[in-house]
């Protein structure tokens, strides 16, 4: 889903303008080959930058964890100007932090952003219901703070979730969250657009029935 869409956003470029990539994901899905096929889930963002519809440059991953992908996967990331945060820096730097920094990485490189949510970011135990499962990911809260935040902050033109597999879900919970996303993004986005409007800003801190 997401190398056609973006492939298809970042055509648009003459209406957009310079088009960049956020991926929530546990994996990089980076890979030049997986189990014989050079089409898989775990190639989307190699193709992207390989056809040329979105650069290294303007690519961030965040949530990444697990012992893949290999060395000389990691060194094309690395060459090709990609910036990936690993769980392990969230972690040490704190999610706040991170965040920060991607998004002033996203305003300086991009005028449009496609938002790209693998629901396996989340930890599995808040998210069971994916095909590659990774232990020691985001919770729900967390995810869903930072894609409205992006949205409400970013020029989001694109927006996908992917990788929610009701067969391995328990009670719908990954699927509700896969729902809840949309929400959010969608919510953030009409905040932007709102203030945008009327010259206001949103404060997250504010008590919800202040002004009613």
């Amino acid at each position: 889903m997401t190398w056609p869409n973006v492939t298809g956003v970042a055509r648009g470029a003459d209406m957009w303008g310079r088009v960049g990539v956020i991926h929530f994901d546990a994996h990089a899905d980076t890979g030049d080959i997986a189990f014989g096929s050079l089409v898989g889930h775990g190639q989307p963002m190699r193709l992207l930058i390989d056809s040329g519809a979105v650069r290294g440059d303007r690519f961030i991953q965040v949530g990444l964890r697990g012992y893949w992908p290999p060395p000389d996967i990691l060194d094309w990331m690395a060459a090709q100007g990609m910036r990936s945060y690993e769980m392990t820096e969230i972690v040490h730097r704190g999610l706040k932090e991170c965040i920060d920094e991607a998004i002033e990485l996203a305003l300086q490189e991009c005028d449009a952003i496609y938002l790209s949510v693998d629901i396996d970011v989340v930890d599995p135990g808040s998210a069971p219901g994916t095909g590659t499962p990774e232990p020691g990911g985001l919770t729900s809260r967390e995810l869903l703070d930072t894609v409205r935040r992006m949205a409400y902050q970013l020029p989001i033109v694109g927006v996908d979730v992917v990788e929610v597999s009701p067969p391995y879900d328990h009670a719908d919970i990954t699927a509700l969250l896969g729902n809840r996303v949309v929400l959010e993004v969608l919510s953030g986005m009409a905040r932007r657009r709102k203030d945008a409007r009327d010259g206001t800003t949103w404060n997250p801190g504010q008590p919800i029935l202040d002004g009613r």
